[in-house]
């Protein structure tokens, strides 16, 4: 690559008058402007696929971006429950304020679905960042000053905001109280059934934002084709070689040119999320309404989805094996019954018959009525057949390109992982190093670039977008050189010429391992994935899923110590102050949130927000109940699975192995790379 490039143009802003007078920005703040100026001009890009953003020389602007970057590292580890309302479609809230200057009893009157508009308040003496909650002309309160400096900016920028009423709480004895559903028109979105994107190229809009203008390869026009024609497909596809496409086009232009419904599973959460997250980034701008279903969605998030689920009102939705059957009755309404149901990582249907939801899986497919589409990379013989017979497939095609320029460097258990990055990652190659938690990522990332410089960043779900999409440009441009990056630095990010991935620690599951190494040597050109990860690593995932996916013991436990702790019938306390006071050994604020999900699927507590904040009530239960009929609590189990399965090779396996599950599909032998039933 060049080694300096034309500096970005300044942003296009108003001069202050002669009477203002501001302090001159510093060169760390200068330089930052002019990049996210010209991050702001490519906006209508999809963020996985940003473009040729125009990086200027590391000596005035890159640098001093990356200073900025790292002197806010601490900042960005903070939880805020709030850092990502800001790009946020749909969420709910309360009023603040609904007690002062007689409000009460105009908020008494109010009934669920009453619409309301948000009044940006910029002269606001109080907050310059205010925003109203009116009702016609009676203003009802604001929107919390948290969440109102995310969405001013928005709103500054061309968003529009608008709100109904979701429920009112309290009365009685009790200051009444308003919870609202929020939702977000973009500026720069589109109706959900408008012709295109860009009008020029209405059928290139959808498969632009999602590859660009790469070309499809001949396997995905195969599946495309099969699937065009109402056959049910099954995909055996290698690792990087574009199985999501395989559905993401056909669902996104079904959606908007035909307002059909995909529905798509995934046997863990964390798959589904991903793939939530990164859809719903790159098609924001078609309005499509993407939303996932599993056991561990917030409260906002489920009321939303139920509400989806009630009209009909949902293009796309990413869900587990569990959930959906759990909630069979509600997907085979007419208004939600799918035309295209999606089973990622097929071979599941084979593997995990003992999980109650796979063994089902066929019997609700069939249910449904919907074609199926079938992706997977790993389909023996026997998995081929059930996967055929399980999901009525018609046709298949089967990719066998064997990715020969990925070599697996097996340095696992290495003492000192540190002085091994500084060794293998010297000289000019793109490296991505993967860590499993944010507090790791940025202090790996600090260490390197003590002795590498600028040519190092990270990246992780707590950096603001603006700032992860301008790590992003500037590691595809080459200006940064290693991104030490969590899973958040996944989905979308397909970069043709990483010649490094260093799996720091090791994984939870197959799929995620295939996915982090399989993003090497996208070109073609030898590319090394370092095992990095030791037996060590085992022991902390453990005691993460522990905390996250609490046994039926624990879980006993935790429901007779909650009820020790209660006020009448209700506990308000914080997840974290809970365990905390219970003191258990392997309970935090972690397992209290998941066993309090359990609980509530389960009919044993009602739990949620009000006016006075969290809290669990606790219900009158006739009878037994089983808590492992629950949606939560199986995908938890599987998760367990997933890992046990994971480490036996992870860990155990030669890296002849290992490179192999990477670099190759596993595909059926004597049967035709393209095939059908008659």
């Amino acid at each position: 690559m060049p080694k300096s490039r034309a500096k970005a143009p300044r942003a296009n802003t108003p001069r202050p008058s002669r009477e203002t007078k501001l302090p001159l920005p510093t060169a760390s703040e200068a330089a930052f402007e002019r990049l996210l100026a010209r991050f702001d001009e490519e906006s209508d890009a999809p963020a996985d696929d940003i473009g040729p953003i125009e990086i200027i020389a590391p000596s005035d602007g890159t640098a001093a971006f990356l200073d900025e970057l790292f002197a806010k590292k601490d900042a960005y580890l903070v939880r805020d429950r709030f850092a990502t309302i800001g790009e946020a479609d749909d969420f709910y809230t309360k009023i603040v304020g609904v007690s002062f200057e007689g409000r009460q009893d105009i908020v008494a009157g109010l009934v669920p679905g009453n619409p309301l508009e948000l009044e940006r308040q910029a002269e606001n003496p109080h907050d310059s960042n205010a925003i109203a909650v009116r009702y016609g002309t009676l203003q009802l309160g604001f929107l919390r000053r948290e969440i109102a400096r995310r969405l001013a900016p928005n709103i500054d920028g061309g968003d529009a905001y608008t709100a109904t009423v979701g429920s009112i709480t309290g009365g009685g004895d009790r200051n009444v109280g308003v919870n609202i559903h929020v939702r977000r028109r973009r500026a720069a979105a589109v109706p959900a059934r408008a012709a295109a994107l860009h009008p020029a190229a209405p059928a290139e809009g959808i498969r632009a934002a999602l590859i660009g203008e790469r070309p499809l390869r001949e396997a995905q026009r195969d599946v495309l084709a099969r699937l065009g024609a109402g056959r049910n497909t099954l995909a055996i596809f290698g690792t990087g070689r574009g199985k999501s496409l395989c559905f993401q086009l056909p669902a996104a232009e079904r959606a908007r040119d035909r307002g059909e419904k995909t529905l798509v599973f995934y046997p863990l959460r964390a798959l589904a999320n991903d793939q939530y997250y990164a859809l719903s980034k790159r098609l924001e701008a078609f309005g499509l309404r993407i939303l996932r279903a599993n056991g561990a969605i917030d409260g906002g998030e489920r009321s939303m989805l139920e509400a989806a689920l009630e009209d009909g009102s949902w293009d796309i939705i990413l869900s587990t094996p569990e959930f959906a059957t759990y909630h069979r009755e509600a997907f085979e309404r007419p208004c939600n019954r799918p035309q295209l149901v999606v089973v990622d990582e097929a071979h599941h249907v084979h593997e995990s018959r003992h999980r109650a939801a796979y063994g089902s899986l066929g019997a609700l497919v069939r249910g449904l009525g919907a074609q199926v589409l079938a992706l997977t990379a790993t389909a023996n013989d026997d998995a081929f057949r059930t996967i055929r017979e399980a999901l009525g497939i018609e046709a298949w095609v089967i990719d066998p390109t064997v990715r020969e320029n990925l070599h697996v460097v097996d340095a696992r258990n290495t003492a000192d992982k540190h002085r091994y990055l500084l060794r293998e990652l010297e000289g000019d190659g793109k490296a991505i190093v993967y860590c499993n938690s944010r507090s790791e990522a940025t202090k790996i990332a600090e260490r390197l670039r003590m002795q590498l410089g600028s040519a190092v960043a990270f990246y992780h779900a707590g950096v603001p977008s603006a700032e992860r999409a301008l790590v992003e440009g500037l590691f595809r441009q080459g200006a940064v050189r290693i991104v030490v990056a969590t899973s958040a630095f996944g989905e979308g990010v397909d970069l043709p010429d990483v010649r490094d991935v260093v799996l720091y620690h090791l994984n939870f599951d197959f799929t995620e391992f295939n996915q982090m190494a399989g993003r090497a040597g996208r070109d073609g050109i030898d590319a090394r994935i370092h095992l990095l990860y030791g037996e060590g690593d085992r022991r902390i995932n453990d005691f993460i899923i522990a905390h996250g996916a609490p046994s039926l013991a624990v879980l006993r436990e935790l429901y007779r110590g909650m009820r020790g702790l209660i006020s009448g019938d209700v506990l308000r306390m914080s997840h974290e102050d809970i365990a905390r006071t219970l003191d258990l050994q392997m309970v935090d604020g972690t397992t209290i949130g998941a066993a309090v999900r359990i609980f509530a699927e389960g009919g044993l507590v009602d739990a949620g927000t009000d006016d006075d904040g969290r809290f669990v009530r606790f219900l009158e239960v006739a009878g037994k109940v089983d808590l492992t009929q629950t949606t939560r609590y199986a995908e938890c189990q599987a998760e367990r699975e997933a890992f046990e399965r994971f480490c036996g090779l992870a860990l155990g396996a030669d890296a002849a192995t290992l490179e192999q599950i990477v670099n190759r599909p596993i595909y059926p032998d004597r049967v035709p790379l393209r095939g059908s039933v008659d």
